[in-house]
């Protein structure tokens, strides 16, 4: 996997610090960068590679109001298998957030002692994308209320999918239930069903077909007997 090491470096080329007074030129940053640009240093001392990193840290150092901000530090991790000392780092994005000229430096510390190089200039052009412009935050509150929106819909959907998982469940018990009832109680279902009575029941199938089914039986000219078609069409309908 490509990690266009050498594509990042803000400096072009490794800064090679082989005196504490040597000189660092400026270098181009960019505000729209989140880790991007990275700061590489190779330490030696006169001239001579630092082969033995015992006890040695190296931090990159910022300030992006110098005068009147303390600034900042971020540790710089040691490359491996390179022929001197070498500590690299990502400009962080906290010395990223004003386009402008900040303060930078390179502090080297070794056996309770730090030693911080000179200063040099670290010129943050303004990011094409810029999320500081006075617009951002109306563009920001657009894309917030629509995460938003999305995420009720999410809830929405779960919802109504919990809804239909406890009505599958409702029918498959359902079905389960009548499946257990007896062949007289089927019949009162179907008889009741035929006759467009609503029950819940056992005692409501009782009930209805008592005070309904059962008096309108007895009258064959008012309503007459049901047919084994007449049984089949309700058992279907509650079996669907």
């Amino acid at each position: 996997m490509a990690t266009l090491d050498s594509f990042r470096e803000a400096t072009g080329e490794p800064i090679q610090l082989d005196l504490a007074n040597g000189y660092i030129a400026d270098i181009r940053l960019n505000a729209g960068d989140i880790n991007g640009r990275t700061i590489t240093v190779e330490l030696t001392d006169n001239g001579t590679p630092i082969t033995d990193t015992t006890g040695i840290t190296v931090a990159l150092a910022y300030n992006t109001t110098p005068g009147s901000g303390l600034g900042d530090r971020v540790s710089m991790p040691a490359v491996f298998g390179t022929p001197t000392a070498t500590y690299r780092v990502a400009v962080p994005r906290k010395a990223l957030q004003h386009a402008g000229a900040i303060l930078m430096g390179i502090e080297v510390s070794v056996n309770g002692t730090r030693t911080c190089s000179r200063n040099f200039h670290g010129i943050v052009e303004r990011a094409v994308f810029d999320a500081t412009a006075p617009d951002a935050q109306d563009q920001m509150n657009v894309l917030e209320q629509l995460i938003d929106d999305a995420n009720k819909a999410v809830r929405n959907a779960v919802s109504a999918a919990g809804e239909a998982r406890d009505a599958a469940n409702a029918a498959r018990t359902s079905v389960i239930e009548y499946r257990q009832l007896s062949d007289d109680c089927k019949s009162k279902i179907a008889a009741s069903a035929a006759a467009g009575v609503v029950f819940a029941t056992q005692a409501d199938i009782d009930a209805q077909y008592d005070t309904v089914i059962a008096p309108a039986l007895s009258d064959a000219e008012t309503i007459p007997p049901l047919t084994q078609s007449d049984i089949d069409w309700a058992l279907d309908i509650i079996n669907r």
